[in-house]
């Protein structure tokens, strides 16, 4: 019997792959070598590409519908942020969580965001919770930078899941419009997301910005910055399904924030968004200053060194220095010390000398 022709004649067996069909959808478009890792950068697309899926199906739907033109600038942007005398429950909210490629500079590789409101102080916490679901978006988003190996352990995000993702400018346009009007909450105690997402786009968000761990801190007296999986256990936010999924976390952090509004407003007596602003707002960014470099100066060299100067707040640019400012003052020479070797080999020892002015240039 010929070998050949039966394995022919067999039928495919079920559960097995064709080798030659292609198994992922940019197959056709990147073909995976045999050996090594697959060649070219993963191709962008228009839809968004959810990885966990919205609480439900409803939610999130219109996100891949062609984007209407938008006529409002940064001014009408900021002009739309509420006052800070805003009672809490008339606020619109949004929570937000990204994953990046966790090397610097970080680049976005999913967004989640979550709208919502607190409910009012006579209103039962089961009104939002047992509700329907708060509006919510969620997607991965393309990329051509690598992704550090600690965060793909992390959040589990891989290469070839970008494939057909939208490019990082169309999603946060879909988010500054899913947030318009709304006050940004987050659980990253240097506002990271926030200012990522700000960095992104080229300009700061003009929304208010609000961290749970800052507030979870006050609230709890704690002294180190409290995890979301942690703050969740300790309230009883039962939302967080998938932790280190951007809408998952998103969602916790939403019901994480509603939980220490209602122990604020009961033990601490907050009532509008300067309240919460003054105690829940991230601070500003950490201004780099030049290292302090002590020269090391020769005979005959410049007895002054160059006063530190203060880095810009995006250390693109040194801050020039005043010309008109007055010569910083000589720094006193540090004497080398002499005839080290010479001593414990049973020669005589040298002479003290007497020590020279800081501008002589001879012994």
């Amino acid at each position: 019997m010929d070998l050949a022709a039966a394995f022919e004649d067999a039928p495919d067996l079920p559960g097995v792959p064709d080798p030659d069909l292609p198994t992922h959808p940019g197959a056709a478009t990147a073909r995976r070598h045999r050996y090594g890792r697959q060649r070219g950068a993963p191709v962008p697309g228009s839809d968004f590409r959810p990885r966990l899926g919205p609480a439900s199906p409803q939610v999130g739907a219109r996100f891949n519908a062609p984007l209407p033109p938008d006529a409002l600038g940064l001014e009408a942007e900021a002009s739309l942020v509420p006052a800070f005398d805003t009672p809490i429950d008339q606020l619109q909210l949004v929570s937000v969580d990204c994953e990046t490629t966790g090397q610097s500079p970080h680049h976005l590789v999913e967004l989640g965001a979550v709208r919502f409101r607190v409910p009012a102080a006579d209103e039962p916490l089961e009104l939002w919770e047992g509700g329907p679901p708060p509006d919510a978006m969620e997607t991965l988003v393309h990329t051509t930078d690598h992704i550090n190996s600690y965060a793909r352990r992390v959040h589990g995000i891989t290469r070839d899941m970008l494939q057909g993702a939208p490019p990082a400018d169309l999603v946060l346009r879909r988010f500054l419009r899913f947030a318009r009007g709304a006050v940004l909450v987050e659980h990253s105690a240097d506002a990271f997301d926030t200012r990522l997402i700000g960095r992104t786009v080229g300009h700061p968000l003009p929304h208010p910005t609000l961290d749970t761990s800052r507030l979870a801190k006050l609230l709890f007296d704690l002294r180190d910055t409290i995890g979301l999986e942690r703050l969740c256990e300790r309230l009883g936010v039962t939302q967080h399904r998938q932790p280190h999924h951007a809408l998952a976390d998103a969602e916790a952090t939403a019901g994480c924030f509603v939980r220490l509004v209602q122990l604020g407003r009961a033990e601490l007596g907050w009532s509008t968004l300067g309240d919460l602003h003054a105690v829940g707002h991230p601070p500003g960014p950490r201004v780099r200053t030049a290292p302090v470099r002590h020269a090391r100066l020769r005979r005959g060299g410049r007895a002054g060194a160059p006063a530190p100067v203060d880095l810009p707040a995006s250390g693109d640019a040194l801050v020039a220095a005043d010309a008109s400012a007055p010569a910083a003052e000589s720094a006193p020479r540090r004497r080398r010390r002499r005839g080290g070797r010479g001593r414990g080999r049973g020669g005589p020892a040298a002479a003290p000398t007497a020590p020279t002015a800081a501008g002589d240039g001879g012994a």
